[in-house]
Order: C-alpha cells, then sequence, then structure tokens
C-alpha cells in the first residue's frame, strides 16, 4: 500500500500565493515528478523501468523482456547485452522494489537468496550486472551493504535461515548445504548496485514514454527545418495546387515554380508556404519522438483544422490565392488546446497543415 503526505498549506500566506499560477488554481498544483514516481502502481513502476531500458538505454542493450511475475526467479526486467539462442547470453537484472520508504536490507535478501540458489541451480547465467530500481531509493545501511560487497555476502548467509530458506520457492525449503554455501561464498557480490529515482527520472524524461507516465513536462521542440532548395516529391501535390491558385489570379497559366521569378508577389507567398508545410512536417516529428508509441495526435490535430477551415473553402472567394489567403489566415488564429503537445504548436504548423490537407487531396484552392 502507498501512503501519501497530507500536507495543508494556507493559499494566503503571501509566499504561497506568489507560487500559485492560474493554472495551479484551476487545476491545482502539479505532481513534481519524484511524488508520481512514488504514487504509481508497483506494475506500472516496473512498465516504466522497461520503457526507461528498452528507450533511453538502446544504444546499450539489444533486447528487453519484463518478467515480473510468479515463476520469474528473482527477475523483474532482464535487458540484453549480447542476445542469441543456444548461446551464453550476457544480461543486466533491473528488480523493481516499490515500497513506501527508502529500500532496506531486509527487503533484499530474499531476493539475493533467489538470485544466487537459481544461478547455483542453472536455471539462468550470473548477471553482468544487478540493480535495485527503487521510487524511494535505498536505506543508508543498504547503501553502505552495497558497497562493501564482502559485508553484503557475510550478513546474507547470516540471514538465510530467517529471510531465505523458506521464501525462495514455495513448498520446500531451500538449505544452505555445503555446496551451496560454497557456492554463495564465491559467488561476485560486486555486481550488486542500485539506481538513484532522481537519475531514473532524469534519464526517463528523455525518452518518449515521458510526457505519457508524468504529463504536462515534454522536452523543449527544436526550430523547425528549413525547406530544401530543390522541392521533393513528397511535396508535388500542393505545389501543384498552389500554382492553380496563382494562376487563377494572375488570369494566366503558371505552369513551373521557376516561372515564379516573374511574379514577386506570388513567389515571395510561395516561400512562405513551403516554410509552414515544412514547420508541420517538423511538428509531427517532433510528436514523434516524444509521445508514446501507438499515439497519433498529428492526424486528430489535422482533423481538427480540417474542421476549422472548411467552411471558408467551401465558401465563394474572387480567385483560389483568396482562398488560399483567407483558409490560412483563419488556421493560424484556430485554438487547439485539446492537442497533447498544445503548448508546442507555432502559427506556422497551423498554416502549414492546411498545405498537408492540400497534399493529401483532401482540399484545394481552385474549382475543377
Amino acid at each position: 500500500m502507498i501512503e501519501l503526505e497530507n500536507n495543508m498549506i494556507d493559499i494566503n500566506e503571501p509566499e504561497v500565493k506568489t507560487k500559485l499560477s492560474n493554472t495551479d488554481l484551476l487545476l491545482g498544483k502539479a505532481i513534481e515528478p519524484i511524488k508520481r514516481l512514488q504514487v504509481i502502481s508497483d506494475k506500472d513502476f516496473e512498465d516504466l523501468v522497461r520503457e526507461w531500458s528498452c528507450d533511453y538505454l538502446k544504444d546499450k542493450y539489444v533486447k528487453v523482456r519484463r518478467c515480473g511475475a510468479a515463476g520469474d526467479m528473482g527477475r523483474d526486467v532482464i535487458a540484453y547485452v549480447e542476445y542469441e539462442k543456444g548461446k551464453k547470453l550476457v544480461w543486466d537484472n533491473y528488480q523493481c522494489k516499490h515500497y513506501n520508504s527508502p529500500l532496506s536490507p531486509s527487503k533484499i535478501w530474499i531476493e539475493l537468496g533467489k538470485l544466487c540458489y537459481y544461478t547455483y541451480k542453472k536455471e539462468y547465467s550470473v548477471p553482468r550486472k544487478y540493480y535495485f530500481v527503487t521510487p524511494k531509493g535505498i536505506s543508508t545501511t543498504l547503501s553502505n551493504l552495497i558497497d562493501d560487497p564482502h559485508k553484503l555476502k557475510k550478513q546474507l548467509i547470516s540471514e538465510w535461515n530467517d529471510k531465505c530458506r523458506s521464501k525462495i520457492t514455495s513448498g520446500a525449503n531451500i538449505e544452505l548445504t555445503e555446496d551451496l554455501l560454497e557456492y554463495v561464498k564465491n559467488f561476485d557480490f560486486s555486481i550488486i548496485d542500485d539506481i538513484d529515482p532522481q537519475e531514473l527520472i532524469e534519464q526517463h524524461s528523455q525518452t518518449k514514454y515521458f510526457y505519457y507516465r508524468f504529463g504536462g513536462i515534454h522536452k523543449t521542440r527544436p526550430e523547425p527545418v528549413n525547406p530544401p532548395e530543390n522541392i521533393s516529391a513528397s511535396e508535388l501535390l500542393y505545389v501543384r495546387k498552389l500554382l492553380e491558385a496563382y494562376s487563377d489570379n494572375h488570369k494566366s497559366t503558371i505552369r513551373d515554380t521557376t516561372e515564379l521569378s516573374e511574379h514577386y508577389k506570388y513567389n515571395s507567398h510561395f516561400n512562405r508556404q513551403r516554410k509552414c508545410f515544412y514547420s508541420a512536417e517538423s511538428l509531427m516529428k517532433f510528436e514523434r519522438d516524444t509521445l508514446p508509441p501507438g499515439v497519433n495526435a498529428f492526424e486528430d490535430l489535422k482533423q481538427e483544422v480540417y474542421d476549422g477551415v472548411i467552411d471558408i473553402i467551401e465558401s465563394e472567394h474572387t480567385d483560389g490565392f483568396e482562398r488560399v489567403k483567407e483558409v490560412c489566415k483563419a488556421a493560424r488564429s484556430l485554438n487547439m488546446p485539446s492537442y497533447p503537445l498544445y503548448n508546442s504548436i507555432k502559427g506556422n504548423d497551423l498554416n502549414g497543415l492546411c498545405h498537408h490537407l492540400a497534399n493529401e487531396d483532401k482540399i484545394s484552392w481552385v474549382e475543377q
């Protein structure tokens, strides 16, 4: 059971007043990531550790598995440095311990007992590293033991009968026989370590899952890329539709973008629209790198823009060029608070989404 501290504050106190924004008053103070980490369920915590190891540590591991259930033999999240079936595996173990206080030695003897027993029985190989991962960190006593592998080993042996003997596997007592004792004595306990919860949060914040887990905080969006000098194949349809709009306004056919240099008004507008198209493209890529897999809010945003401008598109205009300008002007003024990365939206993105819609042949500037 996770216990929450209920600290009451007086919002009339001057020092508190200065800290509460309008959003805080409406929605309540945001929960700091370290506290949010401490109140999620044990299963969610294991998933968070797997997300972190799969994404942030993706250059370190080739495969990650979550065990964390009955029969896991003391393994929660397994991360393979090398993986090839039928061969000796090189792996690290991340043991997730979710308690409402810092992890103490009394909570880890059974885990170390399982590690020694099951590797002794050759159920699995000895991991390269064995990390304890906890939302509230480890106690000073445990920290001192981890820093002194010999002392950690000695205390495990002394605690075996009380903490390990009847708890390693159900229905059987695991006695510290002469052979098993010798194995424990020769075991390298320097592989035992811990991951500080603040370090876990800092590294998890670099993953695409952080926004989903912690909400409201996400990576800073980089500046949109500038359009390449040459028009790519992926731009051809919206570019053709812009040329149709310019032709409709000029009352003569402009067949190619090379002809725009003769028309300052159109050329300047065209360059701005390409910049907007690529701005929206960069938002799509930022979303892909920020939000969890399976979330495609960009498509919903595009649909919102379509719904917001379709009546203007279908209204009467003197020509296609005027239609483009009126539609893009309206798009820029749309409010999209439901979009998960709302604070990252730029005016050029919404303008650019109109050209993405044109590029998908969902809208046109000139009636055919």
